[in-house]
């Protein structure tokens, strides 16, 4: 019995050995390795001059923990580039980056690596990545350097990629996706410093490079400086560099259109318009409403609908279906906030309103008088309609057949009624803004909306009125090129964007309250 108790005894001795080295070797959870390769020491070293210009030389970088090498082709930038591709091979730690081709003689030459060396298993790429040497007697060295921030709050923009070219490329040629000559990335503070450089003239720019391919692509955050810049010597930008979201763009194409036997055809976008489409239509008349547009005139079938540089629509192709009869589709209902019109909008788009055929009464059976009725001139589907509707009091509008008649001489055929109320005065409350800008003040909801725009006149005071409790943010947007419009980044027209500015505090609306903010510079 003893032997026995000895040997189950030695067993869980080595059982409870063997989980133990098991637990050591195989450290379960723990925090991620988040700290990028270092280089311990490389060869030549930076700043090295008369550097042998033979064919088959040659970087030797030892980092202090294994490393592998990914997308060399695309990530590798050198200045002056060579004709043939570099290659590597990896020796434990040490990298060796060879050229199988002749240097140039007398010639910086500037290695930026991106994001190509990675540690071996948690794939962290080495921070700013750069070796320079010369095969002369001297070494480049001018620097950059400048700051990046965003376009509307100020803040720092952090990890953003700066973009150097040579003045003389063109800006179709960087629309198109030529590499830069120099790079650079920004730190905490928004700042970077571009070192390594050769006197000249430069093209400067700022990329959110998300799929890290030293391209600017729709959806990037975008920062362009519009002066063409002179390197002479340990140089900054003269402005802070202002950053701005660009979206996303997808091919633009009309999906489907239809034509029904009234001439009325309805077309689904790919997308919605904007700013910088337009669209054709001939004699005809048109209306978009996100990804929808209206196309209805005279001599409708020998007309082509183009969506000018994206795609054309034949009129003489489209599906004719059957025609869709005018009725009401969206009027006022529950709490609105203005108390003296209401907006109708319809089916079809209005050419005729009969205004004895429109009644609005109090809740009390009380008739009130209706002062005017109009198409919207902005939206040919809908009509308002103004009168004295108080504040806090219910109302309902009787719409009668005959009302209106729309497009292709289709008659409203059926009656329609919407209810309605009004706030009281002292449920809303208003922002008054004193500011000394010219442009806009544009106001917007909790979830972003744009809820109201007032155009600023120098000297006067902005006032947004009639607002529901809740909390808002305030934007100002410049025009100082006085075009009418607020221009944002553009890369095609190598333009920053319009001077523009985020309040840094949100306002909280309380009912029946004025807040008087001063923004002032």
């Amino acid at each position: 019995m003893a032997r026995i108790g000895v040997v189950f005894s030695g067993t869980i001795f080595l059982y409870l050995l063997t989980m133990s080295c098991a637990q050591i070797g195989v450290p379960s959870g723990g925090e991620v390795d988040k700290v990028p390769p270092k280089i311990v020491s490389i060869s030549p070293e930076l700043g090295t001059t008369n550097v042998s210009i033979e064919a088959g030389g040659s970087i030797e970088v030892t980092f202090d923990e294994y490393v592998n090498v990914r997308g060399l082709s695309s990530q590798l930038l050198i200045s002056p580039p060579l004709s043939q591709p570099i290659e590597w091979s990896i020796r434990r730690k040490t990298v060796t980056f060879t050229w199988p081709e002749p240097l140039a003689e007398d010639v910086t030459y500037v290695f930026q690596f991106g994001d190509a060396v990675i540690d071996l298993h948690e794939g962290n790429s080495t921070d700013n990545f750069i070796h320079a040497f010369s095969t002369g007697n001297n070494l480049d060295t001018l620097s950059l350097s400048g700051s990046v921030v965003d376009a509307f709050s100020g803040e720092a923009m952090t990890g953003v990629r700066i973009f150097l070219f040579d003045s003389e490329v063109l800006v179709d040629s960087i629309t198109e996706g030529v590499n830069p000559k120099f790079i650079g990335t920004t730190n905490e503070e928004g700042f970077f410093s571009i070192s390594y450089l050769p006197k000249g003239n430069y093209r400067v720019m700022a990329v959110d490079d998300i799929d890290r391919n030293y391209h600017w692509n729709e959806g990037e955050s975008l920062a362009i400086y519009e002066e063409i810049f002179e390197v002479n010597g340990l140089d900054s930008l003269k402005s802070e560099m202002r950053m701005q979201e660009t979206s996303s763009s997808l091919v633009k194409y009309f999906k489907s259109a239809s034509m029904d036997s009234l001439g009325l055809i309805e077309i689904e976008m790919s997308q919605e318009f904007d700013k910088s489409d337009s669209l054709y239509v001939g004699n005809l008349n048109s209306y978009s409403e996100g990804e929808n547009l209206w196309v209805w005139g005279n001599s409708i079938e020998d007309e082509s609908i183009v969506w000018k540089g994206k795609d054309t629509l034949d009129v003489s192709e489209i599906n004719a279906v059957e025609a869709q009869k005018i009725e009401v589709i969206k009027g006022p209902q529950g709490k609105i906030v203005t108390e003296n019109s209401i907006e109708i909008q319809f089916s079809r788009p209005i050419d005729v309103v009969d205004d004895s055929l429109f009644v609005v009464t109090r809740m009390d059976s009380t008739e009130v008088e209706i002062d005017s009725i109009w198409i919207k001139e902005a939206n040919p589907f809908s009509i308002e309609i103004e009168g004295n509707y108080k504040r806090g009091e219910g109302y309902e509008i009787m719409i009668f057949p005959g009302a209106v008649i729309g497009q292709g001489g289709q008659e409203l055929q059926d009656t329609s009624s919407n209810k309605w109320s009004t706030f009281n005065r002292n449920e809303l409350g208003e922002i008054e803004v004193i500011i000394n800008k010219v442009g806009w003040l544009e106001l917007l909801s909790a979830n972003g909306k744009v809820v109201k725009e007032i155009e600023l006149a120098e000297g006067q005071t902005a006032i947004f009125k009639d607002l529901t409790p809740g909390t808002y943010s305030i934007i100002w947007k410049g025009d100082s090129n006085l075009n009418g419009n607020w221009d944002s980044v553009s890369l095609s027209k190598w333009e920053a964007p319009e001077a523009a500015e985020i309040m840094n505090t949100k306002v909280k609306v309380k009912a029946d309250w004025s807040h008087q903010i001063k923004w002032l510079d």
